[in-house]
């Protein structure tokens, strides 16, 4: 496994991508590989998880992850979810509360992470999900949790606009709507660029976009790519608030 990159976005709020072993071999999913909805060996996944956990200073047993359905329904993270349930049918979470950690899974899709004084929250955002509105979704629901306090925000590293291919007929129909979306792959053919479209939307919200180094999945071996390996597994976004940055009217001890 990749070792968890850290973040930096600003005001201590610790956050992390992980990635993938590019020289290990394994018949199903791959090493470092952290969704238990892939095709998986459970002993792997939880030793991954553990290193993850331990490298981030994170309880896995505590993370939060997302059922991904490529929509733009937002959960919020309180007191009346239970500790490390995983949060069904929803791309998208906030929460106020420390040592909740939110965790988005991603292989080509973007994972964008969001920070506030007293806030975080992550979007799962693939072609669907960006033009479903998912990352202003996310962005709103933070912002009613903090008093409309300023948001951070970081993409990722997902499937860039030189190795995202489809039909002609689909960049040309979002051209009009969405031009930062169109884009043409290395070889020439028709691409979006999902990246920019995230990106657009997180600026027109007013929300900060920290820079970061975001390589494309499907170029980088240290990373998970459905397109490159359609068995591939999952690479996670991981963000948390700690105890003095949590909202004090929040969960107790």
């Amino acid at each position: 496994m990749d070792t968890p990159r850290p973040v930096d976005l600003g005001g201590g709020t610790p956050a992390w991508f992980t990635g993938r072993d590019p020289a290990a071999v394994a018949p199903i999913g791959g090493e470092g590989n952290l969704a238990h909805r892939r095709p998986h060996r459970p002993q792997d996944l939880a030793r991954t998880r553990r290193a993850v956990g331990s490298a981030t200073g994170t309880d896995a047993a505590r993370w939060h992850l997302l059922q991904q359905v490529h929509g733009a329904d937002v959960a919020v993270v309180d007191e009346t979810v239970p500790v490390g349930a995983e949060l069904r049918g929803v791309d998208a979470a906030v929460t106020a509360l420390a040592d909740r950690p939110l965790v988005v899974q991603v292989a080509d899709c973007i994972p964008v992470l969001l920070a506030t004084s007293g806030a975080v929250g992550v979007a799962h955002a693939g072609r669907a999900g960006v033009l479903a509105g998912v990352v202003p979704a996310a962005v709103g629901a933070l912002r009613t949790l903090v008093d409309d306090a300023p948001v951070r925000a970081v993409i990722g590293p997902a499937i860039g606009p030189c190795c995202y291919e489809v039909p002609e007929a689909m960049r040309d129909a979002l051209a009009e709507r969405h031009p930062e979306l169109v884009a043409t792959t290395t070889w020439g053919t028709p691409a979006l660029d999902l990246p920019a479209g995230a990106r657009v939307q997180l600026e027109a919200d007013g929300v900060e976009v920290v820079p970061t180094s975001a390589p494309c999945t499907r170029c980088t071996p240290t990373l998970f790519s459905h397109r490159r390996d359609p068995a591939s597994g999952r690479q996670i976004g991981l963000i948390v608030l700690r105890d003095g940055d949590a909202d004090p009217a929040g969960e107790g001890p």
